[in-house]
Parts: C-alpha cells; structure tokens; sequence
C-alpha cells in the first residue's frame, strides 16, 4: 500500500508524463512557445528580469558555455565540436528567455559567488 506522499509523487509522474506527451505531440510552433513560457516561468521574475538564483545559474552557464569569450577555438576538432555544442545550448536557452541588452549586459558583469 502506497503512503499519501508516494501516492502524491506518483500522481506527480503521471501528470509530467501526460504533459509531455502533450506538448511532443503539438506542432512546432506551439511547443516552441511553450517551452519559452517554461524556460521563463525558470528562469525570470515577475517584472521579467532574472531572480537572484536565475542570476546565477545564468552566469555559470555563460562561462562554461564559453558565451564570455570570443572564441572557444582549439586545434582539436573534436574539443572544438563539444565546445560549439556546449554554447549552441546555452544561446538557445537566451532566446527562449528573449532578455533585452540591459539584462544581458547585467548577466555578463554577474559574479555568480560561487569562485572559480
């Protein structure tokens, strides 16, 4: 017999299940537009600008993601290739979230306090 808190989780699953079965199987169009409301909704505060944790997980992704710097060049192709598709993640991600230049601006002078 199921406790209520696993019988929540398991409705919980159910329910992530059933939505992204929903939004795989909507067209193009519409699950691009629901994925920015989720990538948002993450990300974003209410007056669209990010939260302090959005901050700060936008700021360590623009450094791995090597969006700091203006070239992730390497001799080896294969570093090369994982780079480009580590900062090809991280721009999908800035224009699903659609940040005006001051946000952006404000993102790359963020110190994500964590230290190198």
């Amino acid at each position: 017999m199921l406790s209520s808190q696993n019988r929540l989780r398991w409705r919980a699953v159910l329910i992530s299940r059933a939505a992204r079965l929903c939004l795989w199987m909507a067209p193009e169009w519409l699950r691009d537009r629901w994925l920015g409301v989720l990538w948002r909704a993450m990300f974003l505060g209410p007056d669209d600008g990010p939260h302090r944790a959005g901050e700060i997980v936008l700021a360590d992704l623009r450094t791995y993601a090597f969006l700091d710097r203006s070239t992730i060049f390497d001799s080896d192709p294969l570093v090369m290739a994982y780079r480009e598709g580590r900062r090809s993640v991280a721009l999908r991600l800035m224009n699903y979230l659609n940040l005006d230049e001051d946000a952006v601006q404000k993102l790359m002078e963020v110190d994500d306090g964590l230290g190198d």
